[in-house]
């Protein structure tokens, strides 16, 4: 093995465990290659054209997946001459422009990514599930933060609905935490119903009547959402009773395998100083 293979392997290593560059390389290659179907080339006439937006945005990809810094991110390039060769890069970007490219990339542009791959797909859409998680904004050493009570305890709540039979993500959304989920489902709902369900999926944390009628009466799709024990009233929650099925419910796992995925992959903190940065960062890993 070539002592620079050797090297590359060793800052993956250090990165972040369990990966390897065969599957780094695959990621590079899906993402480069969809991401040129909706990015163009270059913002603007008058920039430098030194690097595409595809090439940036792919990097940047690389980033989330190794969950690296910017200034490590610019020694892996340095290290992989596979990489250099199959983005075609001439030249190193400096970790700056690589910072201020995520930081002009408009949220726009994941939505239309996200679309793109979904159109590679075939979606059934006839089970979606729903539901939410926290993803923990730190950027700050943990003894310091503690040390001085500085310790970060807002997060960022990603909302996502999914496929369950494809597990493709159909929606998703990204708030300042805690948040109620329910302020997500009412968006989603009447953004997925253009798949005609025949069920959606919610844990209890859903059950109120606005979104149990919101299933039923816009998305035509029956709701299969647990009943909170003290619930008394509401035409649809009532009704919820006899057309719960148990067996269907049990496939909302997915949504939480999903999660799962997506921490577990690109990790579940965000190093981002912003709020603005730390919700495209949530959105970019739904997307990636």
């Amino acid at each position: 093995m070539e002592p620079v293979e050797n090297c590359v392997r060793k800052f993956l290593k250090d990165c972040k465990n369990n990966i390897k560059p065969v599957n780094l390389f695959k990621f590079i290659e899906f993402t480069f290659n969809t991401v040129k179907m909706v990015l163009n080339d270059y913002s603007s006439y008058y920039s430098n054209h030194i690097y595409t937006q595809p090439k940036l945005f792919t990097i940047l990809a690389i980033k989330i997946y190794t969950n690296c810094t910017y200034r490590e991110l610019t020694d892996l390039l340095e290290l992989s001459d596979t990489i250099q060769k199959y983005l075609h890069l001439k030249k190193i970007p400096h970790y700056t422009t690589l910072q201020k490219f995520f930081q002009r990339l408009p949220t726009s542009i994941l939505q239309e990514l996200n679309k793109q791959i979904l159109l590679n797909h075939e979606i059934n859409g006839e089970i979606i599930a729903l539901d939410g998680s926290g993803f923990t904004n730190d950027y700050a050493d943990k003894y310091y933060a503690i040390i001085r009570r500085k310790e970060r305890k807002s997060y960022v709540k990603n909302h996502i609905s999914i496929d369950v039979d494809s597990r493709l993500i159909l929606h998703y959304a990204a708030q300042r935490g805690p948040r109620f989920d329910t302020r997500f489902a009412l968006a989603a709902i009447r953004n997925i119903k253009k798949y005609k369900p025949k069920y959606i999926l919610a844990d209890r944390a859903y059950d109120t009547e606005p979104i149990r009628k919101c299933i039923n009466e816009e998305a035509k799709a029956e709701d299969q959402i647990p009943l909170k024990t003290r619930a008394k009233t509401g035409h649809y929650r009532l009704k919820s009773k006899k057309q719960f099925n148990q067996e269907i419910y049990s496939r909302r796992n997915n949504v939480e395998s999903i999660f799962s995925v997506i921490k577990r992959i690109f990790n579940g903190t965000n190093r981002r100083r912003s709020l603005q940065l730390s919700n495209k960062e949530t959105k970019l890993k739904d997307v990636l």
